[in-house]
């Protein structure tokens, strides 16, 4: 029989919303809430999201910047240049891709890590610019079919381009200022900072100095290696170039026919360079390349112009020889002129030797303006491998066979610490640089062209603190005397090649703030001193001689000892004069920069 059961009723039985089935909860256990543990999962979640998306763009950044930068040494090694150039664009942009996503931008407010991100961008967008928006626009340009000059395609993407490159210019030298930057970023924002650096003024100033603001005007200044002076060789051409928003024509020419003989050009010089060149220096055009200042030479070749030839503002001077002209030719390829094929092969031999036993002066002269014009043509009009000019011209700067001097302060202030500027540092650092430089005095000559010369420096150091660094220098003419004999008399210098005397000075410019000590004994009826051997010249001691070259390859050797007191000198660095057969130059830095 049943039994029955006592009625126990529990909270809720009476409510009628609550099923009957549903479980009931143990009394007495209250509701424990859930939403924190799922918040911090998701939170936890989402920063581990952010950072694993954030991280992976890093790397993304690092890859490509990694492989752009192995580009760059692919162009520096001879590689091909617009394909290099063109993936490195590429990398450029893909960079600049991942550092545009909000969370990297974001990012980059985060303490620390911030400067980091801000830096890894800068040095993308710059790259991205260089490259994608400057290098590669200016090779498609370079090298289109347009019938509009070279300069006129290029000088539009130099004027796009100057306005970002300096603002990232300004942006990348605050953020190198950050002391939180890790080694590697900080390293490659101090190498992207170092073009950016280079880039900005060249973009500011070159389409002023194209025409892009007005006519420009320079003298184009051609030497001859034959008859050798400190910065290359006689000026005796000159031609006026005018360029209009890129458009290049020759308005002018003269040569030393055309001047004032003997006359001094109106022009503010140092007394040290009169005294230790003498009034040749300023009163004859062929001749104002005598002293190894390139600002020098270019003033006082613009007063001879202006008051010679025409009196009109030029607004820059440029140098450049056979020995840059050949370089040039193998991107421009070969040209004939006068029916005769010239390449970078015979050019330097036709121009400065087999000319003269060909032609009169004055016609041998005339060939060397043609094929320089013929090989500035080309130049205008794009016909020329982009690779192989580069190459050229960075080589003839470094040798010294291309120079370039502004009218415009702003501009010289600029150029001045570079090569092409021709101009001596006046600090031992980052190097120490001794000068070793010739002048013919053969009265005439272009027996230079067979001029073979040495130059030995070597420093020491002293047990008291003081460096010493020793110039040797030797010079010696390879010809007997029955191959002087079968010579031009216009290379001799003279009639009569059995009584002529050829020499040559030397002159050796020690490094700034150092004295001369000792000089190598002379020997007698081959050598002696050109002027005191305590002159000084550019801030520098310098020593000089006259050398008497023997026929038949006799050596004559002169030098000096340069003592220099303790303190900071760079790395031994020997500047020449540009030369036919290149001066061999041995450096011995047994001291080593201090």
């Amino acid at each position: 029989m049943p039994v029955d059961m006592p009625n126990r009723s529990l909270p809720g039985d009476d409510n009628p919303n609550v099923p009957a089935d549903k479980p009931r909860r143990a009394l007495g256990r209250p509701r424990r809430p859930r939403w924190p543990w799922i918040t911090l999962v998701v939170v936890l979640g989402a920063v581990v999201g952010v950072g694993g998306w954030l991280g992976w763009k890093v790397l993304t950044v690092q890859h490509e910047l990694t492989a752009a930068r192995a580009l760059v040494g692919n162009v520096q090694s001879g590689g091909d240049v617009k394909q290099s150039l063109t993936e490195m664009a590429g990398h450029a942009e893909r960079a600049v891709s991942a550092t545009e996503d909000p969370l990297w931008r974001v990012a980059e407010n985060v303490p620390w890590a911030g400067d980091n991100l801000r830096a890894a961008r800068l040095a993308s967008e710059s790259l991205d610019v260089l490259a994608g928006g400057l290098a590669v626009p200016a090779l498609q340009a370079l090298q289109s079919e347009s019938d509009d000059p070279m300069l006129v395609r290029l000088l539009p993407v130099l004027q796009r381009s100057s306005a970002r490159v300096g603002e990232l210019n300004t942006e990348v030298r605050q953020i190198r200022q950050s002391p939180n930057l890790i080694s590697q970023v900080g390293a490659g924002i101090e190498q992207v900072s170092e073009v950016l650096e280079l880039a900005q003024p060249v973009l500011d100033i070159v389409p002023g100095m194209l025409g892009a603001e007005g006519d420009r005007n320079y003298l184009l200044v051609a030497q001859n290696n034959a008859e050798t002076l400190a910065l290359g060789g006689s000026a005796a051409s000159q031609s006026l170039v005018r360029i209009s928003e890129g458009k290049i024509e020759i308005v002018k020419q003269a040569d030393s026919g055309d001047y004032q003989w003997g006359v001094p050009a109106d022009v503010d010089i140092d007394q040290s360079a009169i005294d230790l060149y003498n009034e040749y220096l300023v009163n004859n055009v062929n001749t104002s390349v005598g002293r190894p200042d390139w600002p020098t030479a270019a003033k006082t070749v613009v007063a001879l112009w202006n008051r010679d030839i025409d009196p009109e503002p030029v607004d820059g001077v440029i140098s450049v020889d056979p020995l840059a002209l050949a370089r040039v030719m193998r991107a421009t390829g070969p040209i004939t002129i006068e029916g005769r094929e010239f390449n970078s092969d015979n050019v330097v031999s036709f121009l400065l030797s087999e000319a003269y036993a060909l032609y009169d002066p004055e016609v041998a002269d005339e060939i060397f303006k043609g094929v320089a014009l013929a090989v500035m043509d080309s130049l205008v009009g794009g016909d020329f491998d982009a690779a192989e000019l580069l190459s050229a011209i960075t080589e003839s700067i470094d040798a010294g066979s291309l120079m370039f001097w502004s009218a415009d302060p702003e501009v010289q202030q600029m150029i001045s610490g570079w090569r092409v500027a021709g101009i001596l540092p006046t600090a031992n650092l980052p190097t120490t640089t001794i000068g070793v430089f010739f002048r013919d005095a053969s009265l005439g000559s272009k027996i230079d062209y067979y001029l073979e010369t040495e130059a030995e420096v070597t420093s020491t150091c002293q047990p008291d603190g003081t460096i010493d660094f020793t110039v040797s220098v030797t010079v010696w003419l390879p010809l007997t005397d029955e191959e002087v004999r079968e010579l031009p008399p216009y290379v001799v210098g003279g009639n009569d090649p059995d009584a002529k005397r050829f020499r040559t000075q030397v002159f050796l410019y020690g490094p700034p703030g150092t004295e001369v000590t000792d000089v190598l004994p002379l020997q007698k009826g081959d050598s002696s001193h050109w002027r005191p051997p305590d002159m000084t010249d550019l801030g520098r001691p310098t020593p000089s001689f006259m050398t008497v070259q023997q026929r038949g390859g006799g050596k004559v050797t002169v030098g000096a000892t340069f003592t220099g007191q303790p303190g900071e000198f760079g790395p031994l660095e020997v500047r020449t004069t540009p030369m036919v057969r290149p001066t061999q130059v041995t450096i011995n830095d047994g001291c080593g920069a201090r």
